[in-house]
């Protein structure tokens, strides 16, 4: 038979481009899904964002070893004047992790602690309410989006879903791929001595591959070079698998009939690639399949399963490689760190205003949240008290294209999680991160140069304008974005046991209260409200109480003894308290001018503008998205 030139041969990068462009118009990256067992998810890839079904930790435990104690007993210890406390009456012995019961509220670490009987302690300092404790919800709470879809589940995230409810996952169908080997002159290794031909072992590199990469491969037997059986083989393999590789035969010699048959009953995309070794390569579709003729000599094959292979495959998973690399960065704050050990900190990366900024998460050895999201380790020698905002500092990352990375910061939403979520439908490689610091705090990162977006609901009475004023004392060249309308309130118990009405009962004597952190929207707005009706706000019991979060405070009203908490009406409906409301807010996304000219920040807009994003807000309920997406100041 006549030699067959390559017709369809292209550069690497043009020639996978028109295979995926074709492989989509088919249909091929369609999601199939399929519900597996929580603890058998290693390496599979999430279906649907997972929310957790109950809080983590769902007790309010001990974060040390020491002693659970009744924090008004210690006050007034000191060195000089230390206190004696009792078992039973004052204190009780606790280990990590132990549950503090409701009388205890707070934990001294044993090592501040001298034992003076089975009975009583010795204390030299006084102990705050919550120290050392792990309130409920601390990692995550019920109806929290863990992490989103497209999702590669690592070793460390199976324990937090397994703690969070979750049981069962909804996962990408692993592939399933065939390998045929094709030629006269091989043979199985196994048999290479008394036949004289040459082994085949290329199939168990593949095999090999397939199964590093998260496919279920099966090796056929060796067919011979007839276009006949060749033809036969693929035809029966594509009824029962997704995705068909043969080995040899798709080069241009006069041998090499594979391009002949995918031609016949199917369409070659590409025939050769401008690349060596790894030239003789064919990408063709048959029956809405992938199937691709590989190379015969073992490093060419390697060549073309690393840049040919594995991008189909991380493309069908909506997935992108991870590669462990030492990055230079700066740190976003300042962190302490202890003088005697080596400190893990995880975190998150991303490109800020051309320098790559290292934002931390949650530190303590129990937070499986930060196991989840990070990204990045930045190690701490040992003797280094202190890593300043802005130090310079080496981070290993294990993430994918820090050009791809969205950083926000500030005031946290439900729709924050939302968007992190759809972006993902977008373009599966972006990965939003963000984490709370109160809505000053965004504004003040974003002015500094340490995010790409900053929530914010900021309310200043003298105007009764949102956010403007607070901006424009930081920063002049911003971008100001609504994502929408929240309706902030007070949040009760179920049935509203104590039948509060409004703020003016936070200062009765039977309510207990919990606040926002200082320079949070909330409690911006809170403080507004109350000088307004002339509420005396010392006189509201757990007004110093705070939580940095709307979903912590529901948290505390919801599991502790706290009657009400401040808050926004969606975090009530999450966790079926009762609401009542108080005012309407306007929630903004403060944008890095530098960002708002991407690519990634018009796809922001696209997300905010969708009937997708607008269903996900009706569904979790208390918002008003008439001016999502709306540029406010810009």
């Amino acid at each position: 038979m006549r030699r067959k030139i390559y017709l369809k041969r292209r550069d690497l990068e043009v020639g996978l481009k028109d295979y995926m462009e074709e492989l989509e118009r088919v249909g091929f990256f369609e999601n199939d899904l399929e519900r597996i067992p929580t603890d058998e998810s290693l390496g599979r890839i999430t279906g649907f964002p997972v929310y957790a079904k109950r809080n983590v930790p769902h007790y309010t435990s001990a974060a040390m070893d020491g002693i659970a104690l009744k924090s008004r007993s210690s006050f007034g210890a000191s060195e000089s004047s230390p206190k004696i406390l009792e078992i039973g009456k004052d204190f009780i012995f606790v280990n990590t992790g132990d549950p503090i019961a409701k009388e205890y509220d707070a934990v001294l670490m044993i090592e501040k602690v001298r034992i003076v009987d089975e009975n009583k302690v010795m204390i030299f300092e006084p102990v705050f309410p919550t120290n050392d404790l792990r309130p409920i919800g601390e990692d995550i709470t019920v109806g929290e989006m863990i992490v989103t879809r497209y999702h590669k589940v690592e070793h460390y995230d199976i324990p937090l879903f397994l703690a969070a409810g979750v049981f069962e996952l909804d996962v990408l169908k692993r592939l399933k791929a065939v390998v045929i080997p094709t030629g006269d002159e091989i043979t199985s290794p196994r048999e290479v001595e008394r036949s004289g031909k040459i082994p085949e072992t290329n199939s168990s590199m593949v095999k090999a591959f397939l199964i590093e990469n998260n496919v279920d491969p099966v090796v056929n037997d060796i067919v011979p070079d007839v276009p006949e059986e060749i033809e036969s083989v693929i035809r029966d393999a594509l009824k029962d698998f997704d995705i068909v590789f043969t080995i040899a035969g798709s080069s241009a010699g006069s041998k090499d009939f594979t391009y002949r048959v995918l031609e016949k009953i199917g369409k070659v995309v590409v025939h050769g690639i401008n690349i060596k070794p790894g030239k003789p390569v064919i990408l063709a579709v048959v029956n809405k399949k992938p199937v691709i003729g590989l190379p015969g000599f073992p490093v060419s094959l390697d060549v073309v399963l690393q840049k040919v292979v594995k991008p189909i495959i991380l493309r069908k998973y909506k997935t992108y490689e991870k590669s462990k690399k030492v990055i230079k960065a700066v740190s976003s704050i300042r962190m302490s760190s202890s003088i005697s050990e080596e400190e893990y900190i995880r975190g998150v990366l991303a490109n800020v205003k051309n320098r790559t900024v290292f934002s931390p998460l949650k530190r303590g050895a129990a937070n499986l949240i930060s196991l989840t999201r990070h990204d990045s380790i930045l190690t701490v020698e040992k003797g280094k008290v202190v890593v300043d905002e802005g130090e310079k500092v080496r981070v290993e990352y294990y993430g994918g294209k820090l050009e791809k990375k969205i950083l926000v910061v500030g005031s946290h939403d439900l729709l924050m999680d939302v968007l992190a979520d759809l972006l993902k439908m977008e373009d599966h490689e972006i990965v939003l991160s963000s984490s709370s610091v109160g809505s000053m705090g965004g504004i003040i990162a974003i002015s500094r140069g340490y995010a790409h977006m900053a929530g914010t609901h900021l309310f200043d009475p003298k105007s009764g304008e949102y956010n403007i004023p607070y901006i424009e004392k930081f920063m002049k060249d911003y971008v100001l974005v609504n994502m929408s309308y929240r309706i902030q309130g007070l949040m009760v118990k179920r049935g509203n046991p104590k039948g509060i009405k409004g703020l003016s009962d936070l200062t009765r004597d039977d309510i207990t209260f919990v606040n926002r952190q200082k320079a949070s929207g909330t409690r911006v707005l809170l403080d507004y409200l109350l000088e307004k009706e002339g509420i005396d706000k010392s006189k509201i019991n757990g007004y110093n109480v705070e939580e940095i979060s709307h979903m912590n405070v529901a948290v505390k009203v919801k599991e502790e003894s706290i009657d009400v908490g401040m808050g926004i009406e969606s975090a009530a409906k999450v966790m079926r308290l009762d609401f009542i409301p108080i005012a309407k807010e306007r929630y903004d996304l403060l944008i890095d001018r530098e960002f708002a000219k991407t690519s990634l920040f018009e796809m922001i807009l696209k997300v905010l503008k969708s009937e997708r994003f607008k269903s996900e807000a009706e569904r979790i309920g208390g918002y008003d998205l008439t001016d999502s997406g709306k540029v406010i100041r810009g």
